[in-house]
């Protein structure tokens, strides 16, 4: 713990000394993605300065800043980074979601091009922390918004929630509450923010009448409120009606038909034919659509996790991931919002990339949605479910620089999401792992000694150099050398010696004012002066680390 507490102190002294540089970065002649009208407009200028996109703009030589940095990108298109609105990472902090398992799913997910996560419940305890370190960069990590749980009494004896209120009773902390009719909601949502939640998740075990209230009273303190599409014993249609603005699980529309759709769900029991043919009659719910469409509710379809654990829940499985497609469908085609949320996580079902993209292949393969509309789930939609639309979710001016690059046009085929150039995350390029076409590895580990390749101050992932200065290239330097240092679960003060080579031995004293504030206890280190670096870098850092 220790550990961590104190690399997250000694990266966020790197990120403040970055900070003092400002930066703008020209993309130019690349073909923008537009979520809102769902067209690509082609071979535009975006300007990102520090943390933002200040211009897009068709102009091929829009006025820049004397120290801009372009960088084109021919052929390329971008679009805002995406958004899994429905995560899991703090169910059981002790076990399978521990910090260090669960900071390699946030840095693949970040590298696959998902800057936010709304998490569905866990242990705030353990979330908040990396909320706090993924605001600020101090993982490589989407932003994390997570949510309360709120359920009746009854529900609190699910074994998970015991895992994520470790050390105190369910349904009685501030992150996991019991409700009835007589419950303080004030008080609720008080705590609830307070933990730093972004919303409340109405679980399960709750009637109607009692989500009005959480509904009405968690309103009137700024927090989202979300649910399961079937809570119980409130049918979809009440979540609807009394006020939660996102429901999870399309799957779980036919608890609109099916009157014991608990025994169904929760127990694993199974209906009756003519249940099931009633299930599929989708006259059955033009109310339930209708009120979706009145209220602006929209729906997190989760079909990834239908689909893939549809064989280990046999007959009950196949029935649901067919209801999951069905009613994602409908949904879609008359007219009510579609998020992309996967409730799993890509090694849980053995995949190399963020489910979002997945989901986003089951939208547009058996929900009908195009590519770009799919994209729009995963982006614009997203952010309007957490409620941060008016600062992400589309690659306008104003809005914060969470962007994706694709290397083609993902709109004649979604698996084309996964081909990403680029992840900019608060306007910074992301290190995305290791370049194959580079003849060295960024660092090796030999014994108890990691070996690190010189480095130098290039945006990631990138053959562009971060400024033209050599305190800011310095500084992207030492950020390079922390990202490497993290894959390995090390930081600054593991380091034991650096090299540093200067195209110009002259600006020994601001390299130093770069380098020294990234250490509380500087390293062993050498410099001299070279006659040439790549890219006609100002310095290159050379380091070695004991594991």
């Amino acid at each position: 713990m220790f550990k961590i507490l104190m690399f997250s102190t000694l990266m966020l002294a790197s990120t403040i000394s970055l900070k003092a540089f400002a930066q703008t970065i020209a993309l130019t002649n690349i073909n923008v993605l537009d979520v809102a009208t769902l067209e690509i407009v082609k071979n535009q200028t975006v300007v990102i300065e520090d943390n933002k996109i200040k211009l897009v703009t068709s102009k091929r030589k829009p006025k820049l800043s004397q120290d801009a940095i372009s960088i084109d990108m021919s052929g390329k298109y971008i679009m805002p980074g995406l958004i899994d609105t429905h995560v899991h990472h703090g169910t059981e902090p002790d076990a399978g979601d521990n910090d260090k398992i669960t900071r390699m799913r946030l840095r693949n997910l970040l590298r696959g091009g998902v800057t936010s996560v709304r998490d569905m419940g866990g242990d705030v305890r353990a979330l908040s922390s990396l909320k706090r370190r993924a605001e600020i960069d101090i993982i490589q990590s989407p932003d994390i918004y997570y949510s309360v749980i709120i359920g009746g009494e009854e529900f609190f004896s699910d074994p998970r929630t015991v895992a994520s209120a470790k050390g105190r009773v369910p349904g009685n902390v501030d992150w996991m509450r019991a409700v009835d009719e007589n419950t303080n909601f004030d008080e609720i949502m008080l705590r609830a923010l307070g933990t730093g939640a972004t919303g409340i998740k109405i679980y399960a075990k709750v009637p109607a009448k009692v989500i009005v209230k959480l509904s009405q009273s968690a309103k009137k303190y700024g927090l989202k409120v979300w649910s399961h599409v079937f809570v119980g014993p409130a049918r979809p249609i009440e979540a609807v009606t009394s006020g939660v603005e996102t429901i999870s699980h399309a799957a779980d529309f036919s608890a609109e038909v099916i009157d014991n759709f608990y025994e169904l769900r929760r127990k694993g029991e199974n209906i009756t034919d003519q249940q099931q043919k009633e299930s599929f009659e989708l006259s059955r719910y033009q109310s339930l659509i209708a009120q979706m469409k009145k209220h602006g509710t929209i729906l997190d379809a989760t079909m990834t996790v239908f689909e893939q654990r549809q064989e280990a829940r046999g007959e009950r499985g196949t029935l649901m991931h067919q209801w999951s497609k069905t009613f994602t469908k409908l949904a879609y085609e008359n007219g009510v919002q579609v998020s992309a949320g996967t409730d799993g996580a890509s090694d849980y079902f053995n995949m190399d990339y963020p489910l979002v993209h997945h989901e986003m292949q089951l939208l547009v393969n058996d929900a009908g949605l195009s590519p770009l509309a799919a994209i729009q789930a995963a982006t614009l939609h997203g952010a309007e479910v957490i409620g941060i639309a008016e600062q992400y979710g589309e690659v306008v001016a104003g809005k914060v620089a969470n962007l994706v690059i694709l290397n083609e046009d993902p709109t004649d085929d979604i698996k084309k999401t996964l081909d990403i150039a680029h992840v900019i995350k608060n306007g910074e390029f992301v290190y995305l792992g290791e370049n194959s076409k580079l003849p060295f590895s960024s660092a090796k580990a030999i014994g108890d000694t990691l070996w690190l390749s010189g480095q130098l101050g290039n945006l990631p992932s990138t053959m562009t150099l971060a400024s033209k200065t050599i305190e800011g290239q310095m500084t992207q330097t030492m950020k390079n050398i922390g990202v490497l240092l993290q894959e390995h679960n090390l930081d600054y003060e593991d380091i034991a010696k650096c090299t540093l080579m200067l195209a110009d031995i002259n600006e020994w004293q601001a390299a130093n004012k770069a380098y020294t504030p990234f250490f509380t206890s500087l390293p062993a280190r050498s410099a001299f002066a070279a006659s040439g670096l790549a890219l006609g870098a100002k310095v290159e850092v050379e380091c070695v680390a004991k594991l």
